[in-house]
């Protein structure tokens, strides 16, 4: 998008103080435009129809029709880049904003403060920065929010290099790393449903999200998982069937064998908690003793360090184009030769199974 095009924005909250909130703050910018405002997500759904926005902002409990559906309906009839814009601290809320993100929103903001706090110009920047970077994000098509059906493998999706076949499975993988961006939760409902309660290995997961959410982003992957999902401390022991979730505004990766590092190093790739540093200490620790998994998102973030691992021995997994709402950092690793395998979410869970020689 050239600088000089508006950006056409249409605003959903069934709020008028709100509603007035978020136009004043796209109006401090003037590449935003106001394509529209609406109530509620059927008047949304509706809009989008006749007239596609670049971005919305999407509210969540509303009158008719919740955030939550109209998500999912915008996306599996006429994709737009839509942001959840939510109160944090409403646990219901919290719950809802992640199934839209199930359902295909691109990422969770907090409703920004109003005018008089002192973190009004911040929230107020952080609020345009998030829609402009994400009008520009090539969006998928989703069924309905459901999971497609799983496909036959085909060649294509098998290693590049003949000593990571499928029949030369059985590395003993001893720790599970998973990276994710936008698209990621759908993604990882799918894998964390499927993960058996005696799951062998400890699983790290970075998921970009804003750090008011990590909270309860936590407890709904916990409501979805036979096996506990932990925000861990620095130096807690990573134990086997259990998931490891990054917090909100710090790295995640391992200081040692079993041992967790939390840090709060400088970002990479703009980003902390970061995919690079979880996949590069997993890299230094375990090296071809790991299964490492790269999700649906923006940007390049863990797709070089995915690369290494996979030159390392490890077994290296990458969501395929078809199932990603985003297909940057997956299409980076699979640009980088870094995947041993590009699978649907659906089929990963069989993959990493296959690794572990104690579940056979």
């Amino acid at each position: 998008m050239s600088q000089k095009e508006k950006i056409r924005v249409l605003i959903v909250d069934d709020s008028v103080t709100a509603r007035n909130l978020l136009k004043l703050l796209l109006l401090e910018d003037p590449q935003f435009e106001i394509a529209g405002i609406v109530s509620n997500g059927s008047e949304a759904v509706a809009f989008v129809e006749k007239e596609k926005p670049d971005v919305i902002s999407m509210d969540i409990h509303m009158p008719v029709m919740n955030g939550f559906e109209a998500t999912r309906q915008i996306m599996s009839t006429y994709p737009v880049p839509i942001v959840i814009v939510s109160t944090t601290y409403n646990p219901s809320e919290t719950q809802l904003s992640f199934k839209a993100l199930e359902a295909g929103a691109l990422t969770i903001l907090p409703r920004p403060i109003g005018p008089g706090h002192p973190d009004f110009l911040k929230h107020g920047k952080i609020y345009r920065t998030t829609l402009k970077s994400l009008s520009e994000v090539r969006v998928i098509r989703r069924h309905g929010g459901e999971s497609r059906p799983v496909q036959k493998l085909d060649k294509t999706q098998e290693c590049d290099e003949p000593n990571h076949t499928d029949e030369r499975k059985r590395t003993d993988s001893r720790i599970v790393a998973i990276g994710a961006s936008a698209g990621g939760p759908a993604a990882l409902q799918i894998i964390i449903r499927s993960l058996p309660p005696n799951f062998p290995a400890p699983i790290l997961i970075v998921q970009h999200i804003d750090k008011g959410f990590a909270e309860g982003f936590a407890h709904w992957l916990c409501s979805l998982s036979k096996i506990p999902v932990v925000i861990p401390k620095d130096g807690e022991a990573l134990l086997p069937g259990h998931i490891y979730l990054a917090s909100g505004d710090h790295h995640l990766g391992v200081k040692k064998e079993g041992i967790a590092s939390i840090s709060s190093a400088s970002p990479e790739h703009g980003l902390r908690p970061a995919v690079s540093f979880l996949f590069r200490s997993v890299a230094l620790v375990y090296g071809n003793k790991a299964t490492a998994i790269l999700l649906s998102g923006m940007g390049q973030d863990g797709a070089g360090e995915l690369k290494n691992l996979k030159e390392l021995g490890a077994y290296t997994i990458v969501q395929n184009e078809a199932t990603s709402l985003v297909y940057g950092m997956p299409g980076e690793a699979v640009r980088l030769r870094a995947s041993c395998r590009v699978l649907p979410p659906e089929q990963m869970v069989q993959a990493i199974l296959n690794q572990i020689t104690s579940l056979h």
